[in-house]
């Protein structure tokens, strides 16, 4: 009895403990997209003209911005080494605004540089734009982290409600007695039946009060 009585209470509490976990996991989601929140956002880039700026990275790879699109980027990179570093141009137009400032990214180290010293030299005669360096970062990783985290939270949140909601409503219904659909095991006696036997009939007694019976 007590064996059946668990394996019949185990569905009913499958929805609750799936709908816990679907909050667990969307809490961990979440945090996991908080942190790459915070380490994909743009930092406000150092800003570099014709003369050769010295730039302190703090984190590997190395980003160029511009403060307006350009077709060619007319900067050269060297280490602290004096050693230049490849860059390539960037082929999508990303955009980022930090302190109230536009910058668009025009070119990326070719290989995701240590953080250290560089020396960076921008000469633009063309355009009247002004260029920047900071670290390697990727604005659409920025962007899926917050859609991330967002969807994280909407999508295991609303799952788990629904299923702590569904096994709690299976719970207020559960059936009072025998549990439907149990059959007791082989060989097991059956109730005894009480039965009452019949009173037997009504015989008046001597009644002192009649002349009778005195």
């Amino acid at each position: 009895m007590s064996s059946s009585s668990a394996q019949s209470a185990a569905p009913r509490r499958t929805p609750i403990w799936i709908g816990i976990g679907c909050f667990v996991v969307g809490l961990a989601l979440t945090a996991f997209f908080v942190v790459r929140i915070v380490t994909t956002a743009p930092a406000s880039p150092q800003p570099v003209g014709e003369s050769q700026t010295p730039v302190t990275l703090e984190d590997k790879g190395l980003t160029i911005y511009s403060s307006i699109p350009v077709l060619e980027v007319p900067c050269r990179v060297k280490d602290a080494q004096a050693g230049d570093v490849a860059i390539v141009q960037s082929r999508n137009t990303e955009q980022i605004t930090v302190n109230g400032d536009s910058w668009y990214v025009v070119a990326r180290s070719q290989d995701p540089v240590p953080a250290g010293e560089y020396v960076v030299s921008c000469t633009d005669k063309e355009t009247s734009a002004t260029y920047a360096v900071g670290p390697r970062s990727s604005v659409l990783a920025f962007v899926l982290s917050i859609f991330g985290a967002i969807g994280s939270v909407l999508i295991f949140g609303a799952l788990g409600a629904v299923l702590l909601t569904v096994g709690l409503l299976r719970r207020r219904r559960k059936p009072v007695g025998r549990v439907p659909g149990y059959a007791p095991p082989p060989g097991t006696p059956a109730p005894p039946m009480h039965s009452h036997p019949a009173p037997p009939p009504y015989t008046p007694g001597p009644n002192p009060d009649r002349p009778q019976d005195r």
